[in-house]
């Protein structure tokens, strides 16, 4: 698990969005070259999205990490990512 060295009111919220996430199970794959993400959980099928849509997820994913460089990339595409994971409910 990643641990931040301080965890500032400004990227609280995006923190424990990846808590919650990786708690759960769950693991993003981003891969630009191929417009690719791919959300995967334990036991549910794998939400893949594809093309512009991929590009804009992973352009939103970069600007949250340069809005805050304090951050690894993998917990803004993490915190994301959790909207999407409401598919499986």
């Amino acid at each position: 698990m990643i641990k931040p060295e301080h965890r500032t009111p400004a990227t609280l919220l995006i923190w424990q969005a990846y808590d919650r996430m990786k708690a759960s199970g769950i693991e993003v794959d981003c891969d630009s070259a191929y417009q690719a993400v791919c959300i995967s959980a334990p036991g549910e099928d794998d939400i893949l999205i594809h093309g512009e849509d991929a590009d804009q997820f992973i352009n939103e994913a970069r600007a949250m990490w340069n809005r805050c460089p304090s951050l690894p990339i993998s917990v803004c595409e993490m915190a994301l990512a959790e909207p999407y994971t409401d598919l499986w409910s």
